[in-house]
């Protein structure tokens, strides 16, 4: 992909997104995601019903009234992607479109924390961190994070998302909504799950393509794993094969399903053939509901 070519789909993103989050996204998305605590405002005199709990004793033996200390929802946050840019969201015949289905999704996140007034970062990995961009606001940095989803070349092949999530201690130094942006080759420790769960407001996105075991008939094909570089041949009309093939992403989404759960993170799925939107909304309102 050339530079004009990146810098229209980028551009594209970025207005689809837009469009998402004045149809919106962005209330859903400030609906689901609330401040981090209370963050004081003023001192005022104490009136009758106020909780005393909220008096300043200390301030009060100044003053001929009891005084109180008020506060106010700390609003804004910091949305932190972190997104896999290993092999398998790079090579392959299924890699672009996974690829570009998870820029989409980064583009209307990032476009709901700029709506939302929150500041938004990214992460990127594979078998080793890739590259941070450290949260920040406004339009440039918004496509930039658009275009290093989207075009990224990595150094590393293979995937380890349990460095990544680990990094965070090292980027972020309060409470942020993270979401993991993923095909979800391999699955963080549950260790490293449970740890960020605790620590932040955390969220999986997984992405996959049907067309990886809904195979076309195009005979005998040479194929090589994206990530291990294992070669094999193929006969993509054989029926046992296809099956297999289902049941093995079929397997592995259980498996990361079960895992999620027992570290009480949320896991979504999204068909990189389908739409996505349906699926932010209905967990944003499944979490603003508390579901």
């Amino acid at each position: 992909m050339n530079q004009s070519e990146l810098l229209k789909k980028v551009r594209a993103i970025e207005l689809a997104a837009r469009r998402l989050v004045q149809q919106g996204m962005a209330g859903q998305y400030l609906s689901a995601f609330r401040g981090t605590g209370m963050q004081f405002r003023e001192f005022r005199n104490y009136v009758w019903g106020d909780d005393v709990r909220h008096i300043s004793w200390t301030v009060s033996a100044r003053t001929p009234d009891p005084v109180i200390k008020t506060f106010e929802e700390e609003r804004e946050r910091t949305l932190f992607l972190v997104v896999d840019v290993s092999a398998s969201l790079r090579k392959g015949p299924w890699a672009e479109a996974k690829a570009q289905r998870l820029a989409e999704i980064a583009g209307t996140l990032a476009v709901s924390a700029a709506e939302s007034n929150d500041k938004f970062g990214l992460l990127m990995y594979s078998d080793q961190i890739e590259k941070v961009v450290p949260p920040g606001k406004g339009k440039t940095h918004l496509l930039r994070i658009i275009r290093d989803v989207l075009a990224f070349e990595p150094k590393g092949k293979g995937t380890d998302p349990s460095l990544a999530l680990k990094q965070l201690d090292q980027v972020l130094k309060k409470q942020s909504i993270v979401f993991l942006l993923t095909d979800m080759e391999k699955l963080p420790s549950e260790e490293v799950l449970r740890r960020t769960t605790i620590l932040h407001d955390f969220v999986c996105i997984a992405v996959e393509d049907s067309r990886e075991w809904e195979l076309a008939n195009w005979g005998y094909m040479e194929v090589e794993s994206a990530e291990r570089g294992r070669p094999a041949t193929l006969d993509t009309r054989s029926g046992s094969l296809k099956s297999f093939l289902f049941q093995h992403f079929e397997t592995r989404k259980l498996l990361a399903q079960e895992a999620f759960k027992r570290a009480r993170s949320d896991i979504l799925w999204v068909d990189a053939q389908e739409d996505f939107v349906p699926v932010l909304q209905n967990y944003f309102k499944r979490r603003k509901a508390g579901g």
